[in-house]
């Protein structure tokens, strides 16, 4: 009778080997990682656990969201991390304000602010009305509950959003492809900007993949001029360590800390990396000279000094200033 309580046995798998064609080194780092008992049994227990709990994933942006974001208040992040917690399958919620604040000890009325929030923010979406309640769904790029293959279709159907374009300038900044986000089209009831058109998304898509080529070809060029320096020309391609006897790899080990430490003594390997993928242009502070800080200082102090007593006429100052201007 097949056991559906969901508890899993330790499953031990039991094999020999033969010690001809092992080495030393390889013998003891097979009893140090407790693979080796008594000489030649190798035992491998793998465990499941007896109850697994189901979860969701959640990127990091939307934690950072929650807690950045200031039109996200208290009640709206506790809110929020407890429809999570209530959250069925492809991230549907059927629950009312009434009873989710029964549950979390609010009030109706500072639940349905905090739903209101969050949908304005665009990390839920309203659905049809069921009763005197709505069916929620939570924007699966917030977090997901279901399969990976579902989501993609879940992704379609979201709205763009303040959410949204956070979430876009952060993977702008971090590197991360998210092209499949810019197309997003407001939904019926739904929020803010309209999604870009078909050309706009293609553009951008050829654009992310030609940059994409650009970087990897570049990572290669540096990669290979980096080896060849480490270890010499013979590997810039790569070194093949397993073809290697043990006292050629540590001649190239031993060489290549030698040259790296050359390398960051001399500037060389920043120089290196700074061809490749040159620093992006920042404006340099300007320097002041303290000296000069502090006659500035005191000229300014004289004049305030001089209105003060009437010696400078500010009509008379005012006048010259527009007949300058006029000139």
């Amino acid at each position: 009778m097949p056991n559906n309580t969901g508890r899993h046995k330790s499953i031990r798998n039991h094999g020999t080997i033969d010690f001809d064609g092992l080495s030393e080194s390889e013998i003891a780092n097979l009893r140090e990682r407790g693979l080796i008992q008594e000489g030649v049994p190798i035992q491998h227990i793998s465990r499941r656990p007896i109850f697994m709990d189901s979860f969701i994933s959640t990127p990091k942006f939307t934690n950072l969201y929650l807690a950045l974001e200031p039109g996200i208040n208290g009640n709206a992040i506790r809110v929020f991390h407890y429809l999570c917690y209530v959250l069925e399958y492809d991230n549907w919620i059927d629950i009312s304000t009434v009873w989710v604040a029964e549950k979390m000890g609010l009030k109706r009325q500072q639940v349905s602010k905090a739903l209101s929030t969050l949908e304005k923010k665009g990390l839920l979406i309203r659905g049809e009305k069921i009763g005197n309640h709505y069916k929620w769904r939570l924007n699966p790029e917030a977090a997901w509950m279901g399969r990976a293959t579902t989501r993609w279709e879940a992704v379609e159907d979201i709205p763009y959003s303040d959410f949204i374009e956070k979430r876009l300038e952060y993977g702008d900044e971090h590197g991360f492809k998210l092209g499949y986000l810019r197309g997003l089209r407001p939904l019926e009831g739904g929020l803010s900007k309209l999604g870009m058109s078909a050309e706009t998304i293609k553009a951008n898509e050829e654009a992310e993949r030609a940059a994409y080529r650009d970087y990897t070809n570049r990572q290669r060029a540096y990669n290979r001029e980096l080896r060849s320096k480490l270890y010499g020309e013979e590997y810039a391609d790569g070194v093949e360590w397993k073809e290697l006897s043990e006292a050629e790899e540590a001649r190239l080990h031993i060489r290549s800390a030698k040259v790296e430490l050359e390398m960051k003594e001399s500037g060389e390997w920043q120089e290196l990396h700074n061809k490749y993928f040159p620093p992006e242009e920042k404006p340099k502070a300007e320097v002041i000279d303290i000296s000069e800080k502090a006659k500035r200082h005191k000229k300014t102090q004289e004049l305030v000094d001089k209105i003060k007593s009437g010696e400078i006429d500010l009509d008379a100052l005012d006048e010259f200033i527009k007949k300058s201007g006029t000139r």
